[in-house]
């Protein structure tokens, strides 16, 4: 099953989200109305002019209205040297495609993309980055998730 972008006037109810890598970037999509979200691709490269092609192509495509970005903290809660890539980072896609962008903690998410896939597949291999995939789609959800608890 393949998803389709919307193109009509609700486009911006897309939203992207990315699971950020040093040498690895996942992608989903979530639509802000229904509260769905799917894993998109990943890219894999340590090139910057190739990451934001990637993320140049994925805004043309859905036309987001908004970027989740994963926040890596340590386990503690506190800050490291990726979670400062991440804030640095986020302000190039805000400057360089004037998208706003929310950070999201994103402490294991990638450890429950494992299980889920684990658990859908008994195996798996992420040769084409499915787990940071998966990682950005947890991600989306635990925005949608933190959003609907927020009181009028």
């Amino acid at each position: 099953m393949s998803i389709k972008p919307i193109t009509n006037s609700s486009s911006k109810s897309n939203i992207l989200s990315l699971d950020f890598g040093e040498t690895k970037i996942g992608f989903a999509i979530g639509n802000n109305i229904t509260k769905t979200t799917h894993p998109l691709k990943a890219i894999i490269s340590s090139k910057k002019t190739e990451r934001f092609k990637a993320i140049e192509e994925l805004i043309n495509e859905w036309s987001p209205g908004l970027i989740v970005i994963g926040l890596p903290l340590n386990e503690n809660g506190t800050e490291s040297r990726l979670t400062l890539l991440v804030k640095k980072f986020s302000k190039k896609i805000i400057n360089k495609f004037s998208i706003p962008t929310v950070l999201v903690d994103e402490r294991y998410t990638s450890v429950e993309a494992e299980s889920l896939l684990i658990a859908s597949n008994g195996k798996y291999k992420n040769k084409n980055g499915v787990i940071d995939q998966v990682a950005a789609q947890i991600i989306l959800e635990s925005y949608f998730e933190r959003d609907l608890n927020v009181a009028p």
